[in-house]
């Protein structure tokens, strides 16, 4: 079994230069952001209306960054934009079977997100080491840093479903 983070390291390691290294990200990023879109429109919870809405748009958003950072070579302006006052957690209503609103599809959704961001935080950093230049290797650094908080965004969501289940 080849693991994930394996997979992030050959992939790396083919990468002839940055551009060929930017393409993939940007492709990675567009390929998430169509992934969260098609999400968004299938789901009928608005928590994971709004989460899935959320991701896309910071998908966007770092497709953006690459490429003006690919046009520039210079640390593209950033926008952070963690979502304050808004709750993604979800709320639970009492069904025939005792649980809450959420199907397994949905949290395997959930899942399938956490572990893309997590392997675009590692492709992220894979790409930081090889750097050498300091400010390449620092929007790097930061494109993993979000890839990050977004899995602690989509890990307290399932936290917050796996709490709700340990109660009852």
């Amino acid at each position: 079994m080849k693991y994930a983070f394996q997979e992030v390291v050959d992939e790396v390691s083919k990468l002839k230069d940055l551009d060929e290294a930017i393409a993939l990200a940007a492709e990675r990023e567009k390929e998430a952001r169509t992934f969260y879109m098609e999400k968004a429109a299938t789901t009928d919870s608005i928590q994971l209306k709004d989460l899935y809405t959320y991701l896309a748009d910071e998908e966007a958003k770092h497709l953006h960054y690459l490429e003006e950072y690919r046009n520039t070579k210079k640390l593209p302006e950033i926008e952070i934009q963690i979502p304050s006052g808004q709750s993604f957690t979800p709320e639970f209503e009492e069904t025939e079977t005792g649980y809450g609103h959420m199907e397994l599809g949905a949290i395997g959704v959930v899942i399938a997100a956490m572990r893309h961001e997590r392997k675009s935080e590692y492709f992220y950093m894979e790409l930081a080491k090889l750097s050498e230049d300091e400010t390449q290797k620092k929007f790097f650094e930061m494109l993993a840093g979000y890839e990050s908080i977004h899995y602690d965004l989509l890990d307290s969501y399932l936290e917050s479903i796996t709490d709700f289940r340990m109660q009852t």
